[in-house]
């Protein structure tokens, strides 16, 4: 979680973008289909419609259980938007399926909702785009009487390395109230990540 160049920095109802340059200047490297083994691309998922849960208490009706989230295509354009509007959608599905496979429960969650506040793009490669976001998450869930409540999780993040060939993302450690990392301090998922997505 961690990486800078402007491109984007998505506020609540406000936008901004750039690039910042990394100072130990990377610049060229491999492909990350050549770094990384396609057989081994791993990313939470597991086979969970949405259903309908029925209310016990008096008030009528049902609430709508949630599914896991399907994972995006590929970039339709290799450039820094399309790379962005990647992982945004990637990590979206991410996260979500994350908590939602990981629960015993897993139909007590009815609804997920997420919401970036920084995402940004670092000019480390010539070939392979980084990207940081962090972002707070939501997951409502129904008591036992079908009472829906929210909980907050906070702030979380991750780093991804996208190129024309793969994906590949890491975690990001977050500061005191959900900070950023600076850019030096921010992990290389080129060096530190795992393979999510392999695009041929």
């Amino acid at each position: 979680m961690k990486r800078r160049v402007l491109l984007g920095m998505i506020g609540v109802g406000a936008a901004s973008s750039g690039v910042l340059g990394d100072p130990h200047e990377r610049g060229t490297a491999d492909s990350l289909a050549e770094r990384f083994d396609c057989r081994e691309a791993s990313r939470p998922a597991c086979d969970l419609e949405s259903v309908e849960t029925e209310r016990t208490d008096d008030s009528a009706g049902t609430v709508d259980g949630a599914g896991t989230e399907p994972y995006p295509d590929p970039p339709t354009a290799f450039d820094a938007d399309g790379v962005v509007e990647f992982v945004r959608d990637h990590e979206r599905a991410y996260a979500k399926n994350d908590v939602l496979c990981s629960r015993e429960r897993s139909e007590r969650m009815v609804d997920y909702s997420i919401e970036f506040d920084d995402v940004r793009r670092f000019d480390w490669y010539d070939e392979i785009h980084v990207v940081r976001v962090r972002y707070a998450e939501t997951p409502t869930d129904v008591d036992e009487d079908g009472e829906p409540w929210a909980t907050a999780d906070g702030y979380s993040g991750a780093v991804y390395a996208v190129d024309e060939t793969t994906a590949v993302r890491t975690g990001l450690s977050l500061g005191p109230s959900g900070s950023v990392p600076g850019e030096a301090e921010t992990p290389d998922p080129v060096e530190t990540g795992t393979l999510v997505d392999c695009f041929r």
